[in-house]
């Protein structure tokens, strides 16, 4: 796609090579057209003529983006290539016969020029009998002759417009289809975001109040039962069990706390943690971790939550008796996935957690792959650019 508008003396440039080129293009499309017929008929006639239209547009992107600052990254510009070739042949011959008219008033101007400073008779200028050049006559064609020299241009300066408009129609498409799948995209994972926090806020509601909130309320009636209680022996245990209860709401307070965002991942890093994650899944998980340094906070709390997801379905649904996660990165990606040799049937639309993870996983340009056949076994993957 276009990046910035080039000077006019740039793109000039380019128009003249573009003329130059209209040869090769005349030529193209009439091998192209002859071509036709057979190429219904012959796989090989119709890569042969593919590849020569491929090529003329590979010379065209070459000069489009060297004198015209326009860039595409569809690969050979494979919008229209034939309509871009056709189009371009207009613009080429359009822009020839504007280049024929600004060299014609260039030679008459030297021509009159000449035969006014040396007294000379141009026959192309004026027949035997007539008077020679003044220099009244020659100020007189400077007004019409300076109107005419700026038409010529701003053709010029249209031909380079008509270049990139081409270009960007016919050759750009693809990129344009591209980004606006990607805004649908971004705009679809942004909602299903919206519907996962709001599920993981309800699951933390949840947890609060059916676990922590009756911890709470059972460790606050040991404790009025031990200060109410006058037999020392019976205060001492009561005291002894509000103690233990006291930790077992401090644990599930760690809990949900860590499930949320565990602290570690911003101190430790991604591999303690998921080591942590490993060691208490059921059951335990073999941690295959590969990263030579840290992937950004982003990619490093998505990889955490496709991995406590994954796991937390491994437990719950899997019957497995074997799991190992494992974490690479290559060619500029994060790879994280979760096997499992348990039960298989899992999809990611099958709940609010796995699809969640999709959307996450989307928002940041990645992906999250589910294969999970009937009989197993299940492996849940992440692939997250690094960042």
């Amino acid at each position: 796609m276009p990046s910035r508008a080039p000077s006019v003396v740039r793109a000039s440039c380019g128009v003249v090579v573009g003329v130059c080129l209209v040869p090769m293009d005349a030529v193209t499309l009439l091998a192209a057209a002859v071509a036709a017929p057979f190429a219904r008929a012959s796989a090989r006639t119709a890569a042969w003529r593919d590849g020569r239209v491929r090529a003329a547009v590979r010379v065209h992107l070459r000069r489009l983006e060297r004198w015209f600052a326009w860039h595409t990254d569809a690969p050979d510009g494979t919008g229209r290539p034939l309509r871009y070739l056709a189009a371009r042949l207009a613009v080429g011959l359009l822009s020839a016969g504007i280049l024929l008219l600004l060299a014609y008033g260039a030679f008459a101007a030297v021509l009159m020029t000449a035969s006014w400073a040396f007294d000379l008779r141009v026959p192309a200028l004026a027949d035997d009998d007539s008077d020679p050049t003044t220099g009244l006559t020659v100020l007189s064609a400077v007004v019409p002759g300076g109107i005419l020299l700026y038409l010529a241009l701003m053709g010029l300066v249209g031909s380079a417009a008509l270049e990139r408009a081409a270009a960007s129609r016919l050759l750009g498409e693809e990129d344009r289809t591209r980004l606006l799948a990607q805004v649908e995209a971004l705009a679809a994972s942004r909602s299903d975001i919206v519907a996962a926090v709001e599920a993981e806020r309800r699951r933390v509601e949840r947890d609060l109040h059916d676990g922590v909130q009756q911890q709470v309320v059972a460790l606050g009636m040991l404790l009025d039962r031990g200060r109410r209680a006058t037999d020392p022996v019976v205060r001492d245990r009561l005291l002894a069990d509000a103690a233990d209860e006291a930790s077992r709401v401090l644990a599930s307070v760690r809990d949900v706390a860590w499930r949320v965002h565990p602290a570690a991942l911003d101190t430790r890093g991604l591999r303690p943690v998921l080591a942590r994650l490993a060691a208490r899944a059921t059951p335990s998980a073999e941690l295959d971790y590969r990263l030579d340094g840290r992937p950004g906070p982003a990619v490093e709390a998505c990889v955490y939550y496709v991995v406590a997801e994954a796991l937390a379905n491994v437990a719950k649904h899997a019957g497995a008796t074997r799991t190992t996660v494992t974490v690479t990165s290559a060619d500029g990606v994060v790879r994280a996935s979760v096997t499992d040799d348990g039960r298989g049937g899992a999809s990611p639309r099958g709940g609010r957690g796995l699809a969640g993870l999709a959307a996450r996983a989307a928002a940041l340009g990645g992906s999250l792959d589910v294969t999970s056949p009937p009989g197993g076994p299940t492996t849940v993957t992440a692939v997250l650019p690094c960042a």
